[in-house]
């Protein structure tokens, strides 16, 4: 057989190892790739690095301030929904409700380990990462909290978090200077008593509003504000609107572009679905106008 015949034999087998070679070190690099790409990567930075992120939620708090003001001369003035078809609440002393994560505190840490970890979210994890007591406050939230204080107004924190991580998150305000009601329950966590199992805050916003006037609700979730936070998108859009005269004025929402019902809502709620599934769930909702 002559030089070019071998030649000939040779070259398909070369060219079949450099394309296997090829194939394998594109996968490794999809691989790598698809762990820089943590689906929250670029929502969490945003919220650590961002000067617009800090101006919003500063903006946010003053707005708060300046609503709560005008609730203060207004005796017939509530946020609450649970308050609505009764003028008892007029009575009752002044309160503001806020949420706690992503609204008072700051669990950007928490979300950049998932990232650096390539983890989705787990209940325990964040636990453990609760009773670290490390959340930062969210810009604008301690003056605004202190500023509710020092004019008679009861601050409530109405969570989503445990009642057994519950003294770890009064930890975690007091060593941040949050204002705490001395005498009073500030922090209402979720399971603290047996009505209280849902992460449907209604009934906890009902228990405070038999005891104050809500002057203003605020938080990063829709569920902060309403029971009906857990309709599909259509739902959620529809439900809002009908709320068109609550939003900047009784009602302060903060941007929280890491987690809440409107992601959950973007999978159908099917929280048993794979990690990949929801994200091919969430892709099916982008807007490409083409």
């Amino acid at each position: 057989m002559g030089s070019d015949s071998r030649l000939l034999l040779i070259l398909p087998l070369i060219l079949f190892g450099c394309s296997t070679i090829e194939k394998l070190g594109t996968n490794q690099t999809t691989s790598e790739s698809n762990t820089e790409r943590h689906e929250q990567l670029h929502s969490v930075l945003w919220l650590q690095t961002s000067v617009e992120y800090a101006g919003i939620t500063k903006g946010a708090y003053a707005l708060a301030a300046l609503r709560m003001d005008e609730a203060l001369s207004d005796t017939m003035w509530t946020a609450s929904l649970e308050q609505l078809g009764s003028a008892a609440y007029a009575s009752l002393p002044p309160a503001v409700v806020l949420d706690v994560d992503e609204t008072v505190l700051d669990n950007s840490a928490f979300q950049a380990r998932l990232v650096e970890d390539d983890l989705p979210y787990d209940g325990n994890i964040w636990n453990e990462w609760v009773m670290e007591e490390k959340a930062g406050s969210i810009p604008g939230a301690l003056d605004f909290t202190r500023y509710a204080a020092s004019k008679g107004v009861h601050v409530i924190y109405l969570t989503n978090r445990e009642a057994g991580v519950e003294t770890s998150t009064e930890n975690n305000l007091r060593a941040l200077g949050f204002p705490m009601n001395s005498g009073e329950q500030s922090v209402i966590s979720k399971r603290e008593r047996p009505e209280w199992g849902s992460s449907d805050k209604s009934s906890r916003r009902a228990f405070v509003s038999e005891r104050y006037r809500v002057l203003l609700l605020i938080g990063d979730n829709y569920g902060d504000f309403t029971e009906e936070a857990n309709g599909s998108l259509l739902e959620r859009r529809r439900s809002s609107s009908n709320y068109a005269s609550y939003w900047g004025k009784k009602w302060i929402v903060l941007p929280n572009p890491m987690y809440g019902t409107w992601e959950r809502a973007l999978f159908n709620y099917d929280y048993g679905a794979s990690e990949s599934e929801k994200i091919r769930l969430k892709r099916a909702n982008l807007f490409t106008n083409r």
